[in-house]
């Protein structure tokens, strides 16, 4: 393997991170369950999991940081 290979592969992990975390999540991350459409009078919140309460994006922790 030579080092263009590894640099390429590092360069495709980057996309690969930046682009999934630019998605709403389709789980939730305390508990697995899916995550549903939050109700149009759920001010700032697009998805939400009825078991704990977890709303995203107000709930939403980017890698590195501390949970919300």
């Amino acid at each position: 393997m030579s080092w263009e290979q590894l640099r390429s592969i590092v360069l495709q992990d980057k996309a690969d991170r930046e682009f999934w975390a630019g998605q709403p999540p389709r789980a939730c991350p305390n508990d697995g369950t899916p995550l549903i459409p939050a109700p149009p009078s759920a001010s700032g919140v697009e998805l939400f999991c009825p078991h704990d309460g977890f709303s995203w994006p107000r709930d939403r922790a980017l890698p590195g940081e501390a949970g919300g």
